[in-house]
């Protein structure tokens, strides 16, 4: 699936106190403006309760976003004396005069010491000088938001109360896709551009904030790459909708058809999944490394994330090889693949190098145990998907653990089947899965890597407007509400039949 990030908050901040244009005198004060607006979209945002409210305000941050940035590089461009390009493609040079240097305050939200287990909030904000440092996390925040989009599409879509159609899961995914490659995007532009990539380097280094860092955006990048072409296979991956649609309670169809499981791709699937094994792998090491270079490193939820999402990955190929041996009728090595994927998910009954056999273990206390356990396991997942498809949030949302439950489940049900096949009608022996993961093929891109993010420019019209002087200001620079108080509040989760109770500080 996609991570669930949390997106950060911001102080006020009044660019009037900072700087001035002789060129362009309304330029401050719009750029004051538009930046407001984002300022209470995302304390908004902060305050609804986790779970459909937050993800249906998404567009309204992506929106206040894409308005805000146009101003903050006509501002950028002006300091440094370039010549801002309008949407048409005119240039035109703004003067611009700092008075003193511009600070800011954001509030980190990956790093390790600002995470609580329960997504709470910690630390205070994290104040930062210069120009860059407000677009490095307005740039990083877009990131979030985009990710996040992808998530909420694709997640309402396959754990609806209804089944999704395949036209429906088609544009859900595409969708997600799109937005997936535009947030890595975002994060290559912070990791390439000579601009951003100095100035996020000296702040990360020099205020210990692991959000800014080059290897932070770079593995960030590399996990939107892995999301979106897991999305690119889930696309067509009917075992795994098949899945879902049995732990479904309000599903209907079984009473008329069986789930459809038609011929797939399996051996193009397989590479596919061992490309986002690779990049996932990349992410992990990547953001393994900046924790490991300083006191303070990214929150411990998303290397975890990166990690098992790698292991996931790697998973489904091993999945896929077994259903292009099954189709061949070769369905021992099927079964062989399918306890290499089980290895690869670290499930104990799968460990690599275990002896296998088709036979079944008789009696004993281990197998009470086991069995116990999963019966546990099985009533925690139904319970969570009936929290699903009730629009609410149980222990653990479809995604948090990067796929790792559906992808078990899917794995258990077509090892089940084939085994009793085997069993029955094939009698194939079962060769040993350890060397299988070793010797897995090389990974196949589905996606080009995307190139660095396009800020968006100013319309012409709203550069001519800025050529006037500025007009009373709407808001003063003490006139914002102050939110420093509410860090103990965490996100509500949602449970059946209650409403959350709603205060000033209740919600961050």
């Amino acid at each position: 699936m996609v991570f669930s990030f949390i997106l950060p908050t911001t102080s006020h901040l009044s660019f009037q106190t900072f700087l001035s244009s002789s060129t362009h005198p309304s330029l401050p004060q719009s750029a004051s403006t538009t930046r407001h607006a984002l300022q209470l979209a995302l304390k908004t945002h902060k305050r609804l309760p986790r779970g459909p409210q937050q993800d249906s305000h998404l567009s309204t941050v992506l929106t206040t976003l894409n308005d805000y940035l146009p101003y903050l590089l006509a501002i950028s461009h002006g300091l440094s004396g370039k010549p801002v390009e309008s949407s048409t493609g005119n240039q035109e040079e703004i003067e611009i005069v700092l008075h003193k240097e511009i600070e800011t305050e954001w509030r980190a939200t990956l790093t390790s010491n600002s995470l609580s287990l329960r997504g709470r909030q910690k630390t205070g904000r994290v104040q930062g000088h210069g120009i860059d440092f407000e677009i490095g996390f307005v740039l990083t925040t877009l990131g979030y938001v985009l990710s996040s989009l992808a998530r909420s599409g694709v997640v309402r879509t396959l754990y609806a109360s209804t089944t999704p159609s395949a036209e429906q899961r088609t544009a859900a995914v595409q969708t997600a896709t799109k937005y997936l490659l535009q947030a890595s995007s975002v994060h290559s532009l912070l990791l390439t551009s000579p601009s951003f990539a100095n100035t996020t380097r000296t702040l990360a280094a020099g205020l210990n904030v692991p959000d800014l860092d080059p290897a932070t955006q770079s593995a960030l990048s590399s996990l939107a790459l892995a999301e979106a072409t897991l999305l690119a296979v889930l696309k067509d991956d009917s075992y795994v909708t098949a899945c879902i649609q049995a732990r479904n309670p309000n599903d209907k169809d079984w009473m008329v058809r069986a789930p459809e499981i038609p011929k797939v791709r399996a051996l193009l699937f397989a590479r596919l999944c061992v490309r986002a094994a690779e990049y996932g792998e990349q992410a992990a090491a990547g953001l393994g490394a900046v924790s490991a270079e300083g006191k303070t490193g990214v929150a411990d939820d998303l290397i975890r994330y990166a990690r098992v999402l790698g292991r996931v990955a790697r998973a489904r190929a091993c999945r896929f090889f077994g259903v292009d041996a099954e189709l061949v009728g070769k369905i021992g090595e099927g079964i062989a693949w399918l306890r290499a994927a089980k290895g690869a998910l670290g499930l104990k009954s799968a460990a690599p190098g275990e002896k296998e056999t088709p036979t079944k273990s008789r009696g004993g206390f281990s197998k009470l145990k086991r069995e116990w356990a999963e019966r546990r396991e099985g009533r925690k997942m139904e319970k969570d998907a009936g929290n699903r498809d009730r629009g609410e949030k149980g222990e653990l949302d479809p995604g948090d653990d990067a796929g790792r439950e559906e992808e078990g489940r899917v794995i258990e049900m077509l090892e089940t089947k084939w085994v009793r096949m085997n069993d029955t009608i094939n009698t194939q022996l079962i060769p040993p899965s350890t060397d299988l993961l070793a010797n897995l093929p090389s990974g196949r891109d589905i996606h080009s890597p995307p190139g660095p993010y396009k800020l968006p420019s100013l319309d012409e019209d709203h550069l001519v407007r800025m050529r006037a002087p500025p007009t009373e200001e709407d808001f003063g620079p003490g006139s914002d509400i102050d939110d420093s108080d509410d860090e103990a509040a965490a996100p509500t989760r949602d449970t059946p039949s209650t409403v959350p109770e709603r205060s000033e500080s209740a919600y961050y």
